[in-house]
C-alpha cells in the first residue's frame, strides 16, 4: 500500500519511463551570506554536509552529461536539480546563462531550482514564467517552518509571508513549487511541526521535501547542542512527526523525501541515525504500515 504520495512515481507515471533528478551546482551564493540579507547564513546550514555537489567546480552541463551516460541510467529521462544555495539568486540574463545550457543536454526533460522565497524579483518571476512554458519546471522553496520566532532563531532571514507570496506568485504563473521544512527545530512543539503542515495544505504547494534537523559540525546550531540547549530527534520521535505530518498534508500534494542524510566524514554529529539512510528509511516505513499512515488524513477534508 501506499502510504504517501511520493513524488517519484509521480514523475515515472508522467513522463513514463524512470525519472533522475541530478543534483547539481550552478555556483550561486545566497543573501544571507553576503550581508544583502545577513552573514553566517541559516543557523543549521552547511552546504557540504546537505548537498555532494556543493564543493563541484565543473561545468554543471558536463557534469550533467557524464551522469546521463553511465550505463546504468540507460532508458532514464533526467531532472537538472540545481540544489546548494539560492539559484534564483541573480539577473534573469545570469540565470539564463547557466539554466538554459541545461535544458539542451539530451535526454533532459526539465529543471528543478532550489532558492529562497526572497530571492524572486519581479524580472526573474517573468523569465520562470517563460522557463515554464517550454520545460518541466519546479521551483523548490526553503521554508522549513511557518513560525516566524522560529525562523528568526535560525537566522533565516525571511518570514512565512515571504513564503506565502512566492508560492501564490509560482502558481499563478503554473510553476510547481516545493516547499522545504525540516522537524526537530530548536523550541518547536509537536503542535508546531503540525501547524507547519496545517498551513502548506492549505496553499497552492504541489510537494514537499521534509528533512530532520542535523548537526552538522562548524554551525551555530552545533554550539547550541554541544551547550545542550538544542537536542536532536530520535527515530521514534522522528517517524511520529514525520507521520504526523504527512496526515495533515493535502491528498494530491507530492512528498519528495521523507529524511536527509549525512556522514560524520561530512560533518555530521547527531542524529547519527541520518548516516544509516537505508536503515532508518526502512525503519520509517515500517512504522508508517504499523500506524496505519494515510497521508491527508487528519486535513480538513480526509480521502473517503
Amino acid at each position: 500500500m501506499n502510504r504517501y504520495n511520493a513524488y517519484s512515481s509521480y514523475l515515472t507515471q508522467r513522463f513514463g519511463v524512470p525519472v533522475l533528478k541530478v543534483p547539481l551546482n550552478g555556483g550561486f551564493s545566497c543573501p544571507n551570506r553576503d550581508g544583502v540579507r545577513g552573514t553566517g547564513g541559516c543557523a543549521f546550514c552547511e552546504n557540504r554536509a546537505f548537498s555532494p555537489v556543493a564543493g563541484e567546480r565543473g561545468s554543471p552541463p558536463a557534469l550533467l552529461t557524464s551522469v546521463i551516460a553511465r550505463p546504468s541510467n540507460a532508458g532514464k529521462v533526467f531532472i537538472a536539480y540545481l540544489q546548494p544555495f539560492s539559484n534564483t539568486y541573480g539577473s534573469p540574463g545570469y540565470l539564463a546563462g547557466v539554466y538554459e545550457p541545461l535544458l539542451q543536454v539530451p535526454r533532459v526533460v526539465g529543471l528543478s531550482i532550489g532558492t529562497r522565497p526572497d530571492c524572486l524579483p519581479d524580472p526573474v518571476y517573468e523569465y520562470l514564467a517563460d522557463l515554464a512554458r517550454r520545460t518541466w519546471l519546479t521551483v523548490e522553496l526553503g521554508l522549513q517552518t511557518i513560525h516566524n520566532a522560529t525562523l528568526v532563531r535560525i537566522n533565516r532571514g525571511h518570514s512565512y509571508e515571504d513564503f506565502e507570496t512566492a508560492a501564490f506568485r509560482l502558481a499563478h504563473l503554473g510553476i510547481d513549487t516545493v516547499a522545504h521544512v525540516m522537524l526537530g527545530l530548536p523550541g518547536e512543539s509537536p503542535a508546531m511541526m503540525q501547524e507547519t503542515a496545517s498551513a502548506l495544505a492549505s496553499l497552492p504547494v504541489s510537494g514537499v521535501k521534509i528533512h530532520q534537523l542535523m548537526i552538522i559540525r562548524g554551525t551555530p546550531i552545533a554550539e547550541w547542542y554541544e551547550r545542550g540547549e538544542v537536542r536532536a530527534m530520535e527515530l521514534d520521535t522522528y517517524a511520529e512527526a514525520l507521520c504526523g505530518f504527512i496526515e495533515r498534508l493535502r491528498p494530491d500534494q507530492h512528498v519528495h523525501r521523507i529524511m536527509a542524510d549525512s556522514r560524520p566524514g561530512h560533518g555530521l554529529i547527531a542524529p547519527l541515525w541520518s548516516a544509516r539512510k537505508s536503515t532508518s528509511l526502512a525503519y520509517l516505513r515500517q512504522w508508517m504500515d504499523e500506524n496505519d499512515l494515510i497521508q491527508g488524513r487528519r486535513w480538513p477534508h480526509p480521502p473517503r
